[in-house]
């Protein structure tokens, strides 16, 4: 028998569920099938399909070597071929063929009702000494088909053998399909969680936390890491982000970045694949990485830092870099997006305590006044359970309460002396003043109703508008209990400041009245010796989800 060559084994190897439905279908037709390579040898054996087939195999019958000759003359020519062999039987081979590549043939062999009108049948009973039960069965056998039906036979092999190579890609396909989509799932996924989180609000290290946890399970690595260098005011310092157990401690993983990533990203722009990483012996990195991924963080094509995988089972793959990619574009939009926020606060911010600054320095005696008290109010607005935008808006309407003042003359505000009835009534008008100023920015609407309120009070008596309790926003009387407190803690032009003490006898004997009750007991419980003199500390600020608020 010819040796089979190799390549042609592995193919049909690979089609062996394929073949072995094939032969199944045909021996229910009757037929037994072999398989034989592209170099006409017999794979394996006649599978007999028929007791006619097992019994003349033990012959050793010249059928077997014509079966050999069907083979080369598929092989030969690429097509289908029939034929009579000796035994009488009909024989028909097919090529077998593998992404248009001859993998191999299969042969099919069924007997025919000539070989009883041409003597075969009785022959062969002679040869293999038939019981008279298995000579009637091997006669109804024959009588089933006649020689002419071959091409008809020819033709159910060859489609039964293209139907199941059909079936068998159309699974793979489909295997491979479900793979795929999974994985494509997964990437969705996770690429809609870390759209879904992107909000400038958040602090940088609490992004890229998620975005390295989300990624380390998708990718399957052992660890995920986030380097974003510093850049003020959004980030004050290189940021380091580490999900999983890299091996390596902060100071090595900055060390990598910077000696071996760094330049390859900047040079491509790319992800960056190494399956057989091995550091420099000089390098302190260890031998604790053994393949690694890596992407840059790009904003105006230049680099803010990089997403690093480390240590997978197996290596990563293009999919793999077209992922990572994916990702650190959208942190790369997620980090430009917060330096941006973060400068125009800074912007603002600056602009804000310019104004309130100008404010407090035409009076002397109430230098810091407006800070004060939007530290005061801040407090406060932590203790009615505001949610940490509204807190924030409350600190701005403090900070800006008295911008009104700006059209009041300094030889009022700065009177030594009581105010007549003209002089108050110009005061009086500095919350409307400052409505009308911060109505034009609309940014800025959230903080009108604490500066227009923040002299009313909750008897009626206040001003502007001699508002009552029930009409009154909460942030108007808020910053006004907050603006009262620190009026009677400081010094101004007429008195000295009081003491704690008295404020605070004040406050109580006015709740109800002039302050809100629930907030004047919630102010009481406060440590109020923290916004006095020397004790106080200005408040540092994350205006953004205030202005992002305003900005809807």
């Amino acid at each position: 028998m010819i040796k089979s060559s190799t390549k042609s084994c592995e193919l049909l190897s690979a089609m062996k569920g394929t073949l072995g439905r094939l032969k199944k279908q045909m021996a229910e037709l009757g037929m037994s099938v072999s398989i034989w390579d592209s170099q006409a040898a017999n794979i394996e054996e006649f599978d007999g399909g028929c007791g006619f087939c097992r019994r003349v195999r033990g012959l050793n019958a010249p059928c077997r070597g014509q079966a050999q000759d069907l083979v080369r003359r598929v092989i030969d020519g690429s097509e289908p071929v029939s034929t009579r062999l000796s035994c009488g039987c009909v024989g028909i081979a097919v090529p077998i063929l593998q992404r248009r590549r001859l993998a191999g043939v299969a042969v099919a062999g069924f007997p025919v009702v000539e070989m009883i009108e041409e003597g075969h049948v009785d022959r062969l009973r002679e040869g293999l000494g038939l019981e008279d039960e298995e000579h009637k069965r091997l006669l109804a056998a024959c009588r089933r088909r006649r020689a002419s039906e071959d091409k008809d036979f020819l033709h159910i092999l060859d489609w039964m053998l293209n139907h199941e190579q059909a079936v068998a890609t159309a699974e793979k396909e489909l295997t491979n399909l479900s793979v795929n989509l999974s994985a494509t799932y997964e990437e969705l996924t996770l690429l809609y969680s870390i759209s879904g989180s992107m909000k400038v609000t958040q602090r940088p290290e609490q992004f890229l936390q998620g975005v390295c946890n989300e990624l380390r399970e998708v990718l399957n690595v052992a660890s995920v890491c986030a380097i974003v260098y510093a850049h003020p005011p959004a980030v004050e310092r290189d940021i380091v982000t580490i999900a999983g157990t890299p091996d390596l401690n902060v100071g090595q993983i900055q060390l990598l970045s910077a000696t071996e990533l760094a330049p390859q990203l900047t040079e491509g722009g790319r992800a960056t694949v190494d399956n057989h990483f091995q550091a420099p012996a000089d390098s302190g990195l260890g031998g604790s990485i053994q393949n690694l991924i890596a992407a840059p963080l790009t904003t105006d094509q230049q680099p803010i830092g990089m997403l690093i995988g480390l240590n997978r089972k197996g290596d990563f793959d293009s999919a793999d870099m077209k992922l990572v990619s994916s990702i650190a574009s959208q942190a790369a939009v997620f980090l430009n997006n917060h330096r941006l926020y973060a400068d125009l606060q800074d912007l603002l911010m600056g602009v804000l305590h310019a104004l309130t600054s100008s404010i407090d320095a035409k009076d002397p005696y109430t230098c810091g006044h407006s800070e004060r008290v939007a530290a005061i109010s801040l407090r406060l607005a932590e203790a009615c359970g505001f949610s940490p935008e509204r807190v924030q808006q409350v600190y701005l309407s403090g900070l800006l309460h008295d911008i009104g003042k700006i059209g009041v003359p300094e030889s009022i505000l700065c009177k030594p002396g009581r105010l007549t009835d003209e002089e108050y009534e110009q005061i009086k008008q500095h919350p409307a003043r400052g409505a009308k100023i911060l109505e034009g920015i609309r940014q800025l609407e959230f903080v009108i109703p604490g500066v227009l309120c923040h002299h009313e009070r909750p008897d009626g008596r206040g001003y502007p508008r001699g508002l009552t309790h029930e009409q009154l926003p909460l942030e108007g009387l808020i910053v006004g209990l907050a603006d009262c407190f620190d009026a009677m803690t400081s010094d101004r032009t007429y008195r000295k400041a009081l003491s704690l003490e008295v404020v605070t006898e004040e406050i109580r004997k006015h709740a109800g009245t002039q302050f809100d009750a629930d907030l004047a007991e919630k102010f009481m419980a406060m440590d109020l010796m923290s916004f006095m003199g020397d004790n106080f500390r200005p408040v540092e600020m994350n205006v953004a989800g205030a202005l992002l608020e305003g900005w809807k």
